[in-house]
């Protein structure tokens, strides 16, 4: 059956409102590690605060006309404890920044991921997988960056701000105003600042997303490009993409260069030189004093030094965070439904005046048709007629504009979409295999407890046995991307295997053994016959011999139907089915009645 798909950390339903709340809900479950990296962060500062007065006492200590040694001494041993526990407050305060910065990007990332499995194929008719790619990675891990060292930076810039404003006051009151003068500066500074970074920031995401998408479609169809010699024109389109994620980044940088709080510290620590000074020569500020209120001011470089660093990192994991948000709220027609309908699926199958089009011209019209339970459903019609269209309407991958499509009598759109699908196996002409050992590609989507027995036993049954176990390491022997490595008609086998481990209710053939030799598609067909005795089974086949054996024949004609029933009915009152087929009951009368001479 269907795999499971991961838990989705805080995405399962609506996500909150906001990039702000949606952030929180990934964040606030490492409220534990939040507190221990705050409580290092402030024992950090406060004890980098406080070793600077230590150092003032210890010198007043030392320039008193008979030093006080004894003093000297246990203050000089009180700076030596404070800087051993303010190391130990910054591993506490780093360690557990580490754990909820990779958490939060873990949980964010398998919730996109998880969102992205929901989505129906209409979504992703939509959106490039390049860019979706990005998203799950490089968007992901921008919010990794804002909260590390982003968050933290923010965080020692507030209380290396902090803490020594509130110790200069302890110090004297008077002492304020250079340091009180450049915060509220600073802040009006550092928010038009951000003001003017955030929508530079989401152009580079942005572009990012155009430039994994080019690589990604161009690497999958890097046969064609190479067959019709389009490698010059596919490198113009990256040059020129990558030329704008250049400029993107270019303009950011401009931002980030326009950024005046390093002149404004200079001007506040002349400031505050000259103030102290003038304190001290009026003797209400002691030598001692003076040094520590000048070394509390130094201390205000390097928060708004790293301040421009900070804020372009948090704002690079917010645009991250809004694209991710973006995709999780994209509610498309095949997603799936929260608490759907969960059965066992019996296989009885309607269609109800069903039209559906993939923009404005529709290309099915009003189909309506009934497939009992266990019936095998053979679909005729010329290239473009809407044969797979209509296979797609039944497990969900788009949902018809008007009309309905029941399993089991139930709207397959109030189905819950594992369930359906879980039960349901689809084998297409262009088969899709996984990078991985022959053995997981069989097993993909195979119920828990599945044995190397049973893989075996579905490979022979679809005629993959054999040639498995020529390959160099047999079952675990591993595959290229989509099957590479393999032939067309060895993908097929696998996928027929596959479908058959599934055991499924409802058994898809679309042009499935187009790509085996005839003596393997009749070895093959017989072994579906056996599976897909007791299901309902539809087929897209040109084999008029499989069609002939049909329960119930469908016959399309642009998107409408032309004539349903059996073989003998359609071939005589269908004019479509016997314009499709007359050519070849005529070769096999005449090649009967040759071989009746002969």
């Amino acid at each position: 059956m269907m795999a499971k798909s991961p838990p989705d950390r805080g995405t399962g339903g609506p996500p909150a409102d906001g990039v702000g709340g949606w952030l929180w809900s990934h964040v606030s479950q490492f409220k534990g590690h939040i507190a221990a990296h705050l409580t290092g962060s402030v024992l950090w500062h406060l004890l980098s605060a406080a070793i600077p007065i230590a150092i003032g006492v210890a010198i007043d200590a030392a320039l008193e006309p008979e030093p006080d040694m004894v003093r000297f001494t246990g203050v000089i041993l009180l700076i030596l404890a404070m800087v051993v526990v303010r190391g130990i407050g910054g591993f506490v305060g780093t360690y557990s920044l580490e754990a909820y910065a990779s958490g939060t990007e873990r949980d964010a990332r398998t919730g996109l991921f998880s969102a992205l499995l929901r989505k129906g194929q209409s979504f992703y008719n939509r959106r490039p997988v390049g860019d979706l790619s990005a998203r799950v990675t490089g968007d992901a891990e921008a919010l990794n960056l804002m909260l590390s060292p982003g968050a933290d930076m923010t965080v020692d810039m507030l209380l290396s701000i902090l803490v020594p404003v509130v110790t200069i006051a302890l110090i004297d009151p008077e002492l304020l105003l250079s340091p009180v003068v450049f915060v509220i500066v600073f802040v009006l500074v550092l928010l038009a600042h951000g003001r003017r970074l955030e929508p530079v920031a989401g152009q580079v995401r942005e572009v990012n997303g155009k430039l994994g998408a080019q690589v990604s479609e161009t690497l999958t169809g890097i046969e064609t490009v190479a067959a019709t010699g389009s490698a010059d024109s596919a490198l113009r389109r990256f040059t020129g993409l990558a030329r704008d994620y250049r400029d993107a980044t270019v303009r950011q940088a401009d931002v980030q260069s326009l950024y005046l709080p390093p002149l404004l510290i200079n001007l506040a620590l002349a400031g505050a030189l000259l103030h102290g000074a003038v304190l001290v020569r009026e003797g209400s500020l002691t030598t001692g004093e003076f040094i520590a209120y000048l070394g509390l001011m130094g201390a205000l470089r390097g928060p708004t030094q790293l301040a421009a660093f900070s804020i372009g990192l948090v704002y690079y994991g917010i645009a991250g965070a809004r694209r991710i948000l973006e995709i999780i709220n994209d509610r498309s027609d095949g997603d799936d439904t929260e608490g759907g309908h969960a059965a066992t699926v019996a296989g009885e199958v309607t269609f109800e005046a069903v039209t559906f089009g993939y923009g404005d011209s529709p290309v099915l019209h009003d189909i309506s048709f009934r497939v009992p339970a266990g019936a095998t459903v053979a679909l005729v019609g010329p290239t473009g007629s809407g044969k797979t269209t209509l296979l797609q309407l039944l497990n969900r991958t788009y949902r018809p504009d008007s009309g309905r499509v029941l399993v089991d009598g139930v709207d397959v759109g109030e189905w819950d979409l594992e369930s359906l699908r879980g039960q349901t196996a689809v084998i297409e002409q262009d088969v899709v295999l996984f990078s991985s050992s022959i053995a997981d590609n069989l097993a993909f989507g195979s119920a828990p407890g599945t044995t190397r027995a049973d893989l075996e036993q579905a490979a022979r049954d679809a005629r993959a046995h054999d040639f498995i176990m020529e390959t160099p390491d047999g079952y675990d022997t591993l595959v290229g991307e989509r099957g590479v490595t393999l032939s067309g008609g060895q993908r097929q086998r696998i996928a027929i295997g596959r479908a058959l481990l599934a055991d499924p209710r409802i058994l898809v053939l679309d042009d499935s053994t187009s790509a085996v030799d005839s003596a393997t598609e009749q070895e093959i067909h017989q072994a579906v016959r056996r599976a897909s005795a007791g299901r309902t089974t539809f087929l897209i086949t040109p084999r008029l011999s499989r069609i002939r054996s049909a329960d119930h024949i469908i016959v399309l004609d642009r998107g409408r139907i032309a004539g349903q029933g059996r073989h003998e009915d359609l071939i005589d009152g269908c004019e479509l089915y016997h314009r499709i087929f007359a050519p070849y009951l005529a070769t096999s009368t005449a090649e009967s009645a040759e071989g009746g001479r002969r």
